[in-house]
Order: structure tokens, then sequence, then C-alpha cells
């Protein structure tokens, strides 16, 4: 096939199909993790949210928030002055009409969240069909709309803001593009409108604005006073909208895994780098960094690898540089500077590819130029048999990687996560939960082998209309063996074996290690108290746990996961121990020891 067979308008609208087909297994995704704390939000049971104002997992405010950890879901060893809070009206009032429209039918969320996703392709059609020769333009909008790292974003009902910011900023790029380049007045005003927007969704919103600053800095060809001036507008706006996140108390503190870098511009440097060199791993090779999310020894090779395939990718656009035409140099020349801008704003946040949405923007246009000049001019390069090898090496693993795995990874990674909600959702119904009286009771989880398991029964048996308990705390999602002492009619030790708690993602998006726990530290809840006995490197290894009655008074129902599920625990005799094993792992039976 010649890429010549490409280079027409048909081409274009061809790979706006291909995006919207691959992308229709999210129709049947459903809901996931988050979803069910946002539809909690609408439904008037999470006091920190409102319609117009969903993304609020934690407000600073410790009034708000100690009474989320007193009685659940929130950890007992959560800050309570720890804030992640994120300014997305636009994106809540979507999600506000799917609930009003929809109720609970997640289809119709799906479908939702599809139109969005067909309206990126549309937008990033746009661009590309305006700034790179036709046959590259195709090739770089079909590698877009099937990048592997979309799945999450268009899939998922609390990501879909990231896709409504990117689409909205994109058409505002376009605007912008045609009203430099063709003297079109109403682009200026328009791509202002399409930015606000973009801004109202999602903080994703800015990183579409780098590709503006480097069109402007790096593309445009007249002088430089003319840049200024028409950079300015846009400018003045991310200015404006960042200055006002600032004052409006919006962003992270106190958190390990959304780093403020306004508010903690040393931890955010610090952390760019590894994160940087992770997500261009991800972009051009496709490593599953989440990996490192579960588990963190995973880091160093991610970033290692991520550094060697960055300097493969960077290294060969300086070979073909010099073959590459005149108009291809010049999109270059600035979407290659936009790309890296646009991961900017995203090492921020949790290491997940699904940030990679605006930044793929221009990774597919660098890897389309790849492809395309290897395809036509690999056998005519003056290169060593070795060179020769390892670049035609590269041209079919990027054509193998990008239009046949990424294809493929949607309706894998739908199924796979469908399947590992429905697994975790099974759990939690299945706990041996006494449902009689159960509004009276407090539920005391001992060990989750998940953070979604230990943090999200509540919001479940809400969605499911099923009673609420008084309270709910999971005590530990250390992913190790514990050890429960019986220690005094009210008092129970729980000790982490061979390990600590706050390791885990999730445990330090509600503490930051800047603000550790310490031996003797007390968290009093609504009927236990918590008494920190032992400290590991991060976090406990061994707690008191008093009750205000004895832990087998009807007050409590008492949970340990132990054969695969949550189960309901006998507090052992004064005096003697109950080890429960690690996570998902099966035992053959308790072990209960003299303590």
């Amino acid at each position: 096939m010649r890429l010549s067979h490409l280079a027409c308008s048909r081409g274009y609208w061809f790979a706006v199909a291909a995006g919207v087909i691959v992308a229709l297994p999210l129709l049947g995704f459903g809901l996931f993790v988050d979803d069910y704390l946002f539809l909690a939000t609408l439904s008037g049971q999470n006091p920190l949210g409102s319609p117009f104002d969903l993304f609020v997992f934690g407000s600073g405010d410790a009034d708000q928030v100690m009474p989320l950890i007193e009685d659940g879901p929130y950890p007992w060893f959560g800050d309570p002055e720890f804030r992640v809070h994120f300014f997305r009206p636009l994106g809540s009032a979507l999600m506000s009409l799917d609930h009003a429209v929809f109720g609970h039918c997640a289809f119709g969320y799906n479908a939702h969240s599809l139109l969005w996703y067909g309206l990126l392709c549309l937008s990033a059609m746009l661009v590309f069909r305006r700034v790179l020769p036709p046959a590259m333009g195709v090739l770089a909008l079909l590698l877009f709309v099937v990048d592997a790292s979309h799945v999450l974003p268009a899939a998922w009902w609390s990501n879909r803001h990231s896709v409504v910011a990117v689409a909205m900023g994109l058409l505002g790029l376009t605007a912008h593009l045609r009203w430099r380049c063709e003297g079109w007045r109403p682009g200026l005003p328009l791509s202002l409108m399409l930015y606000v927007a973009a801004l109202l969704a999602s903080e994703t919103g800015l990183c579409v604005l780098a590709y503006l600053a480097a069109y402007e800095i790096f593309g445009a060809r007249d002088g430089w006073r003319r840049r200024l001036l028409s950079a300015a507008p846009a400018s003045l706006l991310a200015i404006a909208y960042v200055v006002f996140y600032r004052l409006g108390g919006y962003g992270a503190q106190y958190s390990d895994i959304y780093i403020d870098p306004m508010g903690d511009p040393v931890a955010f440097l610090l952390a760019a780098p590894a994160r940087f060199l992770m997500l261009a791993g991800a972009q051009f090779f496709l490593l599953p960094v989440e990996a490192a999310l579960l588990r963190s020894g995973l880091e160093p090779l991610f970033v290692v690898s991520g550094g060697i395939g960055l300097a493969v990718i960077v290294a060969t656009l300086y070979m073909l540089w010099p073959r590459f035409d005149v108009e291809e140099r010049a999109a270059l020349r600035w979407l290659i500077p936009g790309a890296a801008l646009a991961t900017t704003p995203a090492l921020a946040a949790i290491v997940n590819s699904r940030v990679l949405l605006a930044a793929s923007l221009g990774g597919a246009a660098m890897i389309a130029a790849i492809i395309s000049r290897l395809w036509r001019e690999l056998d005519a390069m003056p290169r060593t048999l070795f060179h020769t090898l390892a670049l035609r090496a590269l041209l079919w693993f990027l054509i193998v990687a990008h239009l046949g795995v990424s294809v493929l990874s949607w309706p894998a990674q739908v199924a796979a996560l469908r399947t590992g909600q429905d697994f975790l959702n099974g759990l939690i119904h299945n706990s041996e939960i006494d449902e009689s009286g159960v509004t009276e009771t407090q539920v005391v989880v001992f060990n989750a082998p998940d953070p979604y398991s230990g943090l999200y029964p509540l919001m479940l048996r809400s969605f499911h209309g099923k009673p609420l308990p008084r309270s709910w705390w999971t005590l530990s999602f250390a992913p190790f063996e514990h050890r429960i002492t019986r220690t005094g009619e009210q008092e129970l030790e729980l000790e982490v074996l061979a390990g600590e708690m706050l390791t885990s993602v999730m445990e330090r998006l509600f503490r930051s290690a800047r603000r550790p726990l310490n031996v003797g530290y007390e968290m009093e809840l609504n009927g236990l108290r918590v008494t920190v006995l032992d400290m590991g490197d991060k976090g406990p290894a061994r707690i008191r746990l008093t009750f205000a009655e004895p832990p087998e008074s009807a007050r409590y129902q008492l949970l340990v996961f132990r054969d695969g599920a949550y189960r309901r625990f006998d507090p052992p005799p004064p005096g003697q121990s109950i080890v429960l094993p690690r996570g998902f792992r099966r035992s053959v039976k308790n072990q209960q020891t003299p303590g």
C-alpha cells in the first residue's frame, strides 16, 4: 500500500470513522471506581461535592473531612487537612446532566462519552489537515484516534472531562491557526471562547494551550512582536485561570499522588523528570507504566526504559530531519515541543498513560513522521547493515505497536477493566455482613486486599439501594500478612508482618510523607480509637484498637479478608493471636498462637 493513497479528504474521514469504530467497545464499559463516588455525591450522600463541583476528594478543611474519617469511608490515617480539589464545572455539569437523564443507566453515560470522543477525533482531524501534508496528516490522525492511552479517558465516565477539554481546546487551536495563517478575523474570539470551555471542563485544557505557545514560539514565521501579540490573549487567559485556580483553593495539598506545582514546586521538580520519562515510554513504546502504581519497584525500570525509548525517537527524528520536506519540518518544529509542553501539567497527576491525551497529538505526528519517511526511503538511505536492520526493526515495531496492538488494546482493556471491576464489586456484595439492623452497626474491616474494596463499599451499597451502616472503617490496606492480637477486653492490636502501611498509591493519596505519622499518634473515631504503636520507614507497622465496647458487642461487625472473601471475624481470647494471609492468597487454616 502506498502512503499517497491516504492523501485525500476521504483518508481523513476514514481515520475518524476508524477511531469511532475502535471506541465502540466502551459502550459496554459500565461504571468504574470513582463513578460510584460521584453518583453518591449527585444523590446528596457526599458532603464534599455538589452537582457543578463533583471533583472534591479532600477540601483541605478538617471540619469537612473529619466526619468522613470518623465514620468512614476515609481511612483513619488520612490527613484531615489533605486537599485534592479540581475545578471542573463543565465536566461536572455534563455528568449531572447524565444523571438527570439516564439515572443509573451506565449505557447512556458511555454513549454520551462516545459522542465526545468522536468530536475529539474530528478536532484532531482539523489540526492535522491544516498543518501536515495529506499522507502524513492522515497517518498521524489514524495513530491518534486509535492510541491505546485514550481508552480510559474515552471509556471512563469520571475521566470524560479530559476528552471534553482536549476536544474544545483543539477546536480553539484550529481557529487560532486559521486566524494566524489566513487572517480569519473571527478566529481570535472563537479560539478564546473555546479555550474557556476547555478550561471549564478540566485542567487538561492547559495542556492544549501548550501547543498554541509552541506554535507562536517555534512555528510562526513572522516577527517576534507579532507573535507575542498573537499569543497574548490566550496567555493572559491561562494566567488568569491559574491565579483563579490558586486563589480559589483548588489543587492538591498534603497528598503524595497529586503534586501542586505552585504550592510545592520543589516536590514537583523532583518528581517531574522520572514521570516525564515514564510517560514518554508509554507514548512511544506502550510501556504499561500503570503497573508501577501497584508495584512501586517497577518504577526505576520504566524510568530507564522510557529514557532509552525517548532517546531512540529523538535520535531517529534528528537523523531523518534533512529528509523531511519543508511543510513537514514546519509542522514538526512546533508539534514536537508542543507535545513536551503539553506533558508538563500532566506531571502533577498520578503516572498513568491516560494523562497523555493532549500530548499524544504531537506524539502521533512524531510517530507518523518516522513511519512515513522510513517506509518511503529506508532502502535508499546510505547506512551500514546494522543501522538498516535497526531502523527497519524500529519501523515495524512502531507500525505493529501503534496500528496493531493499540487497536486490539481497546476491547482488551475494556474487557479487563470491566472484569476486574465486576470481581471487586462481587467481593463487596458477598461480604458476610448481617443485614438485619445494619444501620445500627459499625463495620470494621481489618485488612483490605485492594484499595477499592476497602474504600468504596458505602458508595456501592448506596448505588444499589442497600441500607448503610453507621460507620465503615478499613484499618489496613497494606499488601502483607497481618497479625491480630487480643490485648484486653476492649483492645486488639493489628500488626503488619514483614511490611508497613502507607506504601500503596491509594494510601499516599490521603497522607503525604511530608506529614508523617509518629508513634503515639491517635485518631478518635466514633466508637473506636486507633493508636500507632510502631512505625516502619513510611507508615505504621503496629496499631492499637480500643473499642468503645467489647468487639464482640452487637454494635460492631468485624470483617477480615481471607480465603478470597470478606468474612466475619471472631476476635481471639485475651493473649491469643490470629495471622491473616496476604492479600488474595488463600490460607489452609487460620494460625492461632499465644500472644
